[in-house]
């Protein structure tokens, strides 16, 4: 019943077309939500969870992160209201792809752009596998194909008691494509770009995206992942 609530594309499968109507979720009412005292990023953190709402954060910055803004709304629907969070910001816009709400904005990294649009041709999940650890892999099939030179050496990855994943192997799929499967095939609830855009896609100084996941009714998965986001400041 969770990840039934979390699609918010039209029933669709992932990869799929879909032709969406005036039932589409993202015209569903959504609950009052309020928030006051925190940032841009942690706002829509708190939206999305709060909405079951599968989300990808693409960009941060440091006004994001710590410049306060409040937001009140009441009987407005899930675009209504990610419209309405999102002019509170510079720059800000959001699309539904691939299953998740994509939140960009016109001032994103290039770099961080053609990484995560980059092509890996076969990923293999396997029976069993968890979020974390996926994740881990997928960072390094990322390397590997920016830089060949590295394929055939060690891979460290590492597991925190992450949610596993339906297996599958995918072909051909951009990075950003196969997020959003390991989202939407898993108990995460988005991923979001790990710090600033002068940073992105450098490693080991700041990398590319942490996943989002955390248990209803708690929060500190959410204050831990800002902690991260927050050194690469």
């Amino acid at each position: 019943m969770l990840m039934m609530s979390r699609a918010i594309a039209c029933g669709f499968l992932l990869f799929t077309p879909c032709v969406c109507a005036q039932s589409s979720p993202l015209d569903r009412r959504a609950t009052d939500f309020h928030s006051k005292g925190v940032g841009l990023t942690e706002t829509l953190l708190k939206f999305s969870h709060q909405k079951h709402l599968p989300i990808a954060i693409e960009y941060v910055d440091r006004a994001s992160m710590d410049q306060p803004i409040d937001v009140s709304l009441r009987n407005k629907t899930i675009r209504q209201a990610l419209h309405s969070i999102l002019r509170k910001g510079n720059g800000y816009s959001w699309r539904s792809r691939n299953g998740i709400v994509e939140i960009t904005n016109r001032h994103a990294s290039k770099r961080a752009e053609d990484q995560l649009n980059r092509v890996i041709p076969v990923f293999k999940i396997s029976e069993g596998a968890d979020v974390q650890m996926t994740s881990s892999m997928l960072w390094w099939q990322l390397q590997i194909e920016l830089d060949p030179n590295l394929k055939g050496k060690g891979f460290l990855g590492h597991s925190m008691g992450s949610s596993t994943i339906k297996p599958t192997t995918l072909h051909n799929r951009t990075v950003r494509e196969i997020l959003s499967y390991i989202v939407l095939n898993s108990q995460a609830e988005g991923w979001t770009v790990a710090g600033p855009p002068e940073c992105l896609g450098f490693t080991p100084h700041c990398g590319l995206w942490y996943m989002i996941e955390g248990e209803p009714s708690d929060d500190s998965s959410n204050k831990f992942l800002l902690q991260k986001i927050r050194k690469n400041l």
